[in-house]
């Protein structure tokens, strides 16, 4: 928990990634999906305003709202996709996206005017297979050459619409089945993990956090490739 902590607060993502499997050992994994989604809430809460200060807004507006379309299309679309391929797809999409913004760099300012159904087909990811964060991860990470700004974006927008996806859970019940004893052990991890993966970006954010967040980019790759194929 400390090390999804840290990984979220440095790179701005990643949480559920490095968290997920430890959790589902321990508790079903139903219950695990929404710890995730209350203690990426909490984390985030803490430093909202900083993270929205620091975003690009002219960015972060147009991917908030095009996913706000496209969850609601996403979770309708549930049932009517083929998971396991949509995931393979995914999975080795995101693992190509990361080697291909690998070897090109950063082009700063380029296809900014796509935040809008970026946004949208991360609503619709989020929804339909709760893999939200690639295309907005790889939109980021190909146009914003400033790590500090490109990391706050990532935390806002996720910080944002992790809100939506806990009035679904509270909607559906599903916030009673979190106990609040495994709640409370989770937090002090997530706090001194939190604390952690900032002190770290200070130090060394400049010059790592591309690199750091491509792996993790990477990784979220072969994790859906591999679920989706097992």
């Amino acid at each position: 928990m400390v090390a999804a902590a840290v990984l979220r607060a440095f790179s701005g993502f990643g949480f559920a990634l490095a968290a997920m499997p430890l959790l589902v050992l321990v508790i079903e994994p139903a219950r695990a999906v929404v710890l995730c989604a209350l203690l990426s809430l909490v984390a985030g809460l803490r430093t909202l305003r900083r993270s929205v200060a620091e975003s690009d807004r002219g960015l972060l507006k147009p991917l908030l709202i095009g996913s706000l379309i496209g969850t609601p299309v996403g979770v309708a679309l549930l049932d009517l996709l083929p998971a396991d391929a949509t995931k393979l797809l995914i999975g080795v999409g995101v693992l190509g996206s990361a080697l291909l913004l690998w070897r090109t760099g950063v082009m700063a300012g380029a296809g900014r005017g796509l935040a809008l159904p970026v946004g949208l087909s991360a609503g619709l990811m989020g929804g339909a297979l709760a893999i939200p964060g690639p295309p907005i991860v790889v939109f980021l990470l190909g146009t914003e050459p400033d790590a500090r700004r490109a990391r706050a974006t990532l935390m806002a927008f996720f910080n944002l619409t992790s809100v939506m996806s806990l009035a679904g859970y509270t909607v559906t019940g599903k916030i009673d089945e979190i106990s609040p004893a495994q709640f409370a052990l989770a937090l002090p991890c997530l706090l001194f993990g939190d604390w952690l993966g900032f002190r770290l970006f200070e130090r060394f954010g400049s010059a790592h956090h591309r690199a750091i967040s491509l792996l993790v980019l990477a990784l979220i790759g072969v994790t859906a490739t591999v679920n989706a194929v097992i």
